[in-house]
């Protein structure tokens, strides 16, 4: 979604000798490649979609994948971006030359292409993360990750065994309770559930929507401003967040048994890690063909899953264990200044400004880039401001005539001093583990603060925190 948005963006301004490298089949990102049952976004739908493109005729508050890929297949076809996009291929190196100003590109086949701008718009999620496990693979059943789920497989009267218990698993694993003889969820910690309460939008509701720009405003405005509050419960020991958990705690309580809850409720304040939505994965756990599983996964062999203390019997493993979230851009290989390797200049952390630039790589930037994740709002309005961002630096760049641009090193230290400086503040700095964090405890995917703080920052950039031309100071 964020390259679509670029593309988007560039064609307004008049751009349009652009190239968007996609690695699979279709546009849509996480949203082509997660299609397990009930796989949907955390986001009200009219807040996890463009500003420039409202969808009047989503079915309820939180759309399912189905919905939301159609909505941005409409939009790359509505914009004319598909002719841009060069699908099946995957960028293998990215380097800088600074005798010519430009970038050459390498992709999976071989291919190259120059570029006077390179982004990077492929995410943070977008890598399964797959656990190392003895013998797994020995594992004889059928086994794969949420993120490619194997729709050939009937699950009707299977045992299966599901490894992890995250956003994805929360989803799916109702329905594939409700088919399996047996299901054995293995779970590492215990997750905040808030209830989803997704409602349907009647027809009636959409005729305004479509007739009545005003509402559909003012209702989007309205979604906005309640997720945004809740920023203020994400501050480490706050009185928000203590009342947050209390209520959490008493919601939760009242749908599960008295035997479950100290299995089922997490021991770390909420929002520490990523706060599930769901209305029926408490239920789905207490269904008499679910066990419960909180002993480590130790080994995998043939048809068998083995705790230290207990085997576990299985024809399926479905691993809803999550991305590899902190391995920002890889594996993409990125050279920038003197060859100097991306990774390598991020040995502590990423270090950026907003996200958005790194110094020693001259005209690169990054849309969904390190510390512009959120946990309370919608994404994509962070990436239309970072786009917003991104073009008023190339205007800048061509109204000076410039061939070169490079956020200073200066400009970073201070951002990434005062940032980090913050989210130790946070509830994400708080003792426990989650993919917001490095194995380090370096927090190097989320913003510290509201999602309109960052409009903020990004609205009218700081052109002093950038070298325009070669050689400037």
């Amino acid at each position: 979604m964020s390259g679509i948005c670029l593309a988007i963006r560039l064609k307004e301004q008049g751009i349009h000798d652009f190239t968007i490298i996609e690695k699979s089949v279709d546009v849509g990102g996480t949203w082509l490649e997660n299609s397990y049952p009930n796989a949907g976004c955390d986001v009200p739908s009219f807040l996890y979609s463009y500003s420039f493109a409202p969808n009047y005729d989503w079915s309820c508050k939180y759309a399912r994948q189905p919905e939301i890929l159609q909505y941005f297949r409409d939009c790359a076809e509505r914009f004319k971006v598909l002719p841009h996009v060069v699908f099946n291929r995957q960028v293998t190196t990215a380097a800088y030359d600074e005798n010519n100003y430009r970038w050459t590109v390498t992709l999976d086949d071989g291919q190259t292409l120059t570029a006077d701008y390179f982004v990077s718009a492929v995410g943070q999620l977008n890598r399964p993360h797959i656990p190392q496990i003895a013998g797994a693979d020995q594992f004889r059943g059928e086994t794969w990750h949420s993120a490619r789920w194997n729709h050939t497989v009937d699950l009707t009267g299977k045992r299966v065994a599901i490894v992890g218990n995250g956003a994805s698993t929360i989803q799916f694993i109702p329905e594939v309770a409700s088919r399996a003889r047996q299901l054995y969820l293995f779970q590492r910690t215990a997750s905040w559930i808030h209830p989803l309460n997704n409602y349907q939008y009647t027809n009636w509701m959409k005729w305004c929507f479509r007739n009545l720009p005003f509402v559909a405003q003012w209702h989007r405005l309205w979604i906005f401003l309640m997720c945004e509050w809740r920023i203020i419960a994400f501050r480490k020991g706050s009185i928000a967040n203590q009342i947050y958990r209390w209520w959490l705690e008493r919601t939760m309580k009242s749908l599960i048994s008295s035997e479950l809850a100290d299995n089922l409720i997490p021991d770390y304040p909420p929002g520490c890690k990523r706060i599930l939505l769901s209305s029926d994965y408490l239920q789905t756990v207490q269904r008499s063909n679910v066990k419960l599983v909180t002993e480590s996964l130790n080994s995998v062999h043939n048809y068998t899953l083995a705790t230290v203390s207990e085997e576990f019997p299985v024809d399926v493993l479905i691993y809803g264990t999550g991305f590899v979230a902190t391995g920002l851009m890889q594996p993409m290989k990125i050279y920038g200044r003197s060859g100097v390797e991306l990774q390598e200049a991020w040995t502590a952390h990423p270090r950026t400004l907003l996200g958005l630039a790194t110094p020693s790589f001259p005209n690169m930037f990054m849309l969904y880039g390190p510390n512009t994740n959120l946990g309370h709002n919608s994404i994509i309005y962070m990436v239309e401001s970072q786009v917003d961002y991104l073009v008023k630096c190339l205007a800048e760049s061509q109204r000076r005539q410039c061939r070169e641009i490079e956020v200073t090193e200066s400009a970073v230290a201070e951002y990434d001093q005062q940032i980090h400086a913050a989210l130790r503040e946070s509830v994400w700095a708080e003792d426990c583990s989650s993919w917001y964090k490095t194995t380090d405890g370096i927090i190097s995917t989320n913003w510290t603060g509201a999602a309109f703080s960052y409009r903020n920052h990004t609205r009218h950039p700081n052109f002093s925190a950038w070298k325009f031309c070669a050689g400037d100071a």
